[in-house]
């Protein structure tokens, strides 16, 4: 019996500690195995929740700023908007927390352009930019040709039809800009509330259009991207914003426009037509150069009161946004194409 038992097979000490060893690594492995796909199945809806959002942000965004600048399409004011004034703000304006006009932030921006629309027209009479009533001339009507007739554009006129809500902008050759919103109409005569001004008065055959107002800013408090229509509106967009930076590239010539009537003074020309001229910038490999935010704070000034802007806001051709959504960065270009006519003198 002793020599049986001598005999047996079993397990000395030594395989007992490598078999344990052996079995935590393993179960070690799988562990974290675990635990990474837990972690990877958690994550994964985060990412594609923060990709689906930034994607809403590009596509708002570069929907608003590639229409910036769109301009009136018949009259003496036709053409792109940054012809006369500026068409993309950097920095909240409109009614309700606008900022300083010799401000200039990276994380909001207001956009200008013109719809499809036969709101084109001019002042009857004299409007003060105090004003809470606007006498309109006749706007342009269409004419009764088939559509696929060239002379088919807008030729007849009739009264305009202002309706409540809309925004109207009302300036001149000199650059000045007022920015109202439509209360009500009876007929030509408007009843409005001021938006933006520029102060003083607008004289009969002033130009008066409705135009789109897009304010978009970063609520860091909230980690929104919000919108705001320089009225009554604010509104958040997107959620679990965390950044959100603009930055402009533009000519590197000084702009030409607006030029006014003969004997006005702007910010551009003197009183005697003569061309002030600027600073000539370095160009990038694309054509165009870099406008810091700095440049849009130290004049020349153009138009007055609400609405006075730097006449460097003229050069800008492209708008780069870079928008962060929880840790997920997107970052894309926006050229919009009126701002790209009329660059040189009587290119348009």
């Amino acid at each position: 019996m002793n020599r049986h038992l001598d005999d047996a097979d079993g397990f000395t000490l030594a395989e007992l500690l490598v078999a344990l060893a052996l079995t935590a690594l393993v179960m070690s492995a799988i562990g974290a195995l675990a635990v990474g796909t837990y972690r990877l199945a958690e994550s994964q809806p985060r990412l594609m929740d923060a990709q689906q959002r930034a994607r809403v942000i590009a596509e708002t965004l570069g929907r608003d700023v590639r229409q910036a600048g769109a301009g009136l399409d018949r009259g003496t004011m036709s053409g792109p908007l940054h012809r006369t004034f500026a068409a993309i703000w950097p920095r909240r304006m409109g009614r309700l927390r606008p900022d300083g006009t010799n401000s200039a932030r990276s994380d909001v921006v207001t956009l200008i352009h013109v719809p499809d629309t036969l709101i084109q027209t001019t002042l009857a009479t004299d409007f003060p930019s105090s004003g809470m009533n606007l006498a309109l001339s006749s706007c342009p009507g269409r004419a009764s040709e088939p559509v696929s007739s060239p002379r088919s554009l807008l030729r007849s006129s009739q009264p305009c039809r202002v309706a409540q809500g809309l925004s109207l902008a009302v300036f001149d050759s000199t650059g000045r800009l007022d920015l109202v919103g439509v209360l009500g109409s009876v007929g030509q005569e408007i009843d409005v509330r001021v938006l933006a001004s520029a102060g003083g008065v607008y004289r009969a055959g002033s130009t008066v259009t409705e135009v789109i107002l897009r304010g978009y800013y970063l609520d860091e408090v909230a980690a929104q991207l919000r919108y705001y229509d320089s009225d009554g509106t604010d509104y958040p967009v997107v959620d679990d914003v965390t950044g959100l930076v603009f930055e402009y590239f533009g000519d590197p010539a000084p702009p030409r426009w607006p030029r006014p009537d003969p004997a006005v003074a702007n910010c551009l020309y003197n009183q005697f037509g003569d061309w002030l001229g600027g600073a000539l910038l370095p160009t990038a490999a694309d054509g165009l150069a870099v406008l810091p935010l700095a440049m849009f704070t130290d004049g020349p000034w153009c138009g007055a009161g609400d609405t006075a802007f730097d006449a460097d806001l003229l050069r800008v051709r492209r708008v780069r946004v870079s928008v962060t959504v929880s840790s997920y960065q997107v970052v894309f270009d926006v050229a919009p194409p009126n701002l790209a006519l009329g660059d040189r003198e009587g290119a348009w």
